[in-house]
């Protein structure tokens, strides 16, 4: 919505909820994305290393809470090590400023990282942002420009009407449009189906965190991170852009769209993750723990005009989505002209 009011057309806004930002863009990591960890010639490679430089310049733009802390991805085994190489590689080839340094070099810059680790990634551009001020900070430039912000207006039904979109969302309420732009999130798929397309998946998959008191705050300054698995980047242990520190999160296929329940098992394991990082971290500093869900769709994002002629999809956009908004958001415009 931002990055379309700009323009000269006209744009509406359809949100679900009662106000922006309550799905996944609530209860999120909050990090701006170096853009190391995906595969090169991926969407997620393309969108993240474009979107965090223009993350960097938006949350300027739009004073929003911001720290630039860099990223670690520690190594404690040999096949770990291998791991950081592989992913120095991925950073070189996406273009991304990187390097290794010593398990001393980390220890130097980190004292209360575990003296185990053996070495690391250093990524410079790595960030945190408050994710719902960054959101918050968009939509109200985008309806100062001009664009139209309906709220508690999820879609319920999409037909063609001369050549138009007709939407029926809300209370009932009726809109009509040239071209939609899908970005529902977890219901993507749901929204897509209702127009009349196959063929997309959503998966919900749960992360639960830790949330401590500023107490913690400086523990550590940089983003830490394990060394990336198939169930995603691992269990971060960061400061917050309000001086907070978090643990989290892992992975787990969600029951349901709106399963943001915590679990005690699925805690204990962030936890023990969280303490390999970082072994001095007080639980007792915990003030609150919280779940979120990622949308995912398959390997990479799905961006572009789909089977339905004017039907534009933004879904799948698990992490680096935060990362990559910003570029996808732009890519859009490109799409429409």
């Amino acid at each position: 919505a931002y990055e379309f009011s700009k323009y000269d057309f006209k744009t509406a806004l359809l949100e679900k909820e009662n106000d922006v930002a309550c799905g996944s863009t609530k209860a999120n990591s909050a990090i701006i994305h170096a853009g190391y960890d995906p595969e090169p010639g991926t969407l997620m490679a393309k969108y993240n290393v474009r979107g965090n430089a223009l993350a960097h310049r938006l949350a300027k733009k739009l004073d929003i809470p911001f720290r630039e802390t860099g990223s670690l991805v520690l190594a404690f085994s040999d096949e770990e090590v291998r791991e950081v190489r592989k992913l120095y590689e991925n950073g070189v080839a996406n273009g991304v400023p990187v390097e290794i340094i010593s398990g001393k070099e980390v220890l130097l810059r980190e004292p209360n990282i575990s003296d185990r680790v053996r070495c690391a990634l250093w990524a410079p551009t790595g960030a945190v942002i408050s994710p719902w001020e960054f959101a918050a900070a968009l939509i109200e430039t985008a309806v100062t420009n001009g664009v139209d912000c309906y709220l508690s207006s999820g879609v319920k039904r999409l037909s063609r009407q001369d050549g138009m979109f007709e939407i029926t969302a809300g209370n009932h309420e009726k809109y009509r449009a040239n071209y939609i732009v899908n970005a529902a999130g977890l219901y993507a798929d749901k929204v897509y189906e209702m127009a009349g397309g196959s063929g997309l998946r959503i998966t919900p998959v749960r992360g639960e965190y830790f949330l401590f008191d500023k107490t913690m705050g400086g523990i550590v300054s940089t983003v830490v991170f394990q060394c990336p698995t198939k169930l995603g980047k691992g269990v971060v242990v960061a400061p917050t852009v309000h001086g907070n520190l978090y643990a989290g999160p892992d992975s787990k296929t969600a029951e349901a769209r709106d399963d943001t329940a915590t679990h005690m098992d699925e805690l204990e394991y962030v936890r023990q993750m969280a303490v390999k990082s970082v072994p001095t971290i007080d639980f007792s500093q915990n003030i609150r723990n919280f779940a979120g869900l990622r949308a995912v769709a398959g390997d990479d994002f799905v961006v572009g005009e789909s089977e339905i002629p004017n039907f534009i999809n933004a879904a799948g956009i698990k992490s680096p989505g935060l990362s990559s908004a910003p570029a996808i958001a732009e890519d859009l415009v490109r799409i429409l002209e």
